[in-house]
């Protein structure tokens, strides 16, 4: 069943009545009192072949590309129709030498979705496929595709776009946080107001809805990036799932409680490195699962 637009309402009230988030940091987070965040069912089933998917990652983070192809090509022949999984089949074909194979798996991810260009001419997995006439086409034709989600939201697609465009790369100093931090609180109010007419119709709204929530800094700002993400998933968003736990660990994270999926890292000053916020033991591999997660032990504990 449907999140209704008045349940959101409920979860934006509440925020609506605090004072706003503090912009003296990008990382600082309201600790004042809040009510206990409701427990969640998963909102919906992972897309198959998810596990196959997750195991692929880890294997190409630790360079075992052959392996980590054996498994997303495994998850695309169980149905896994996200662009994000051709799209790393396609960087473990080119980093295994099979560039014809890695540039069909690069059209498949444009046929699914994929439109950022820019990361694609970036992106050093696909160094060997660049002076490729294929690639080149394939660079100018992606513009010239469907719009992704082409009937969503035009302003809340422009301000997702804008919210990620403020972490890729992240700010360099303490003022272009600042900076990033005020735009975000903008755009927040913003997304307050469109909830608020009803404006949000599809998974794709409530999806990019719940960026801009996750990356608030009060309690309230986590648990209406939950309701949000979980919204989207309802709706079809194969995306929803992933925000809405992972919205939820921050929330615990920011409680100073354990997180429950294994989404959020926080920074070692000794060692620069990001680690990963405590786990929650009484939370089963089983039930991480459900919400389209890897078991705790395939969990990377540091980010590199």
């Amino acid at each position: 069943m449907r999140l209704p637009t008045s349940a959101l309402l409920l979860v934006l009230a509440g925020a609506c009545a605090h004072a706003p988030a503090s912009t003296e940091t990008p990382t600082a987070a309201a600790k004042a009192p809040v009510a206990e965040l409701p427990f969640m069912e998963p909102p919906a089933a992972p897309m198959p072949g998810w596990q196959l998917v997750k195991r692929g990652d880890v294997l190409m983070r630790e360079g075992r590309h052959a392996e980590a192809l054996a498994e997303y090509t495994r998850a695309l022949d169980a149905g896994n129709t996200n662009d994000g999984t051709a799209y790393s089949a396609a960087c473990a074909l080119a980093l295994l030498g099979k560039k014809q194979e890695a540039l069909d798996q690069l059209s498949r991810a444009a046929e699914w979705g994929f439109r950022d260009v820019r990361w694609m001419q970036q992106d050093e997995d696909l160094a060997s496929l660049r002076t490729e006439p294929a690639f080149t086409a394939l660079v100018a034709r992606i513009p010239t595709l469907p719009e992704k989600d082409p009937t969503a939201h035009a302003e809340l697609k422009r301000m997702f776009a804008e919210d990620q465009a403020d972490r890729s790369p992240p700010p360099a100093s303490p003022e272009a946080w600042k900076a990033v931090t005020a735009r975000d609180e903008q755009r927040r109010a913003r997304v307050k107001e469109l909830v608020a007419a009803g404006e949000l119709k599809e998974g794709a709204d409530f999806l990019a809805a719940a960026f801009i929530f996750q990356h608030g800094h009060a309690q309230e700002d986590f648990a209406m990036a939950r309701e949000l993400g979980a919204e989207a998933a309802r709706r079809g968003h194969p995306g929803g799932l992933w925000i809405a736990a992972a919205a939820w660990d921050r929330w615990l994270m920011n409680a100073e409680r354990p997180q429950r999926f294994g989404t959020q890292y926080r920074g070692d000053l000794q060692t620069k490195q990001m680690k990963l916020y405590p786990v929650d033991p009484s939370v089963t591999d089983e039930e991480r699962a459900r919400w389209g997660f890897p078991p705790l032990a395939e969990i990377p504990t540091t980010l590199r």
